[in-house]
């Protein structure tokens, strides 16, 4: 009986770091996601401005 809850212990105990290692590398997945995710919307807010600085500009010269 204490050998099939040694057993049990084992298993447990090996189960539990196998998850706190999957854990730890979705985190660190979803930080790297989360970096891209920045990145982009700070790539689209200068595409906005330079295209809005664009049209500004072949407005001007639209008027000559």
């Amino acid at each position: 009986m204490k050998t099939n809850f040694l057993l049990f212990i084992l298993l447990l105990g090996i189960f539990s770091c196998a998850d706190k290692k999957k854990e730890e590398e979705t985190k660190a997945a979803i930080q790297k996601i989360e970096a891209v995710e920045n990145e982009l919307h700070e790539v689209s807010k200068e595409i906005d401005v330079k295209t809005k600085d664009l049209e500004d500009s072949l407005k001007d010269l639209e008027g000559i």
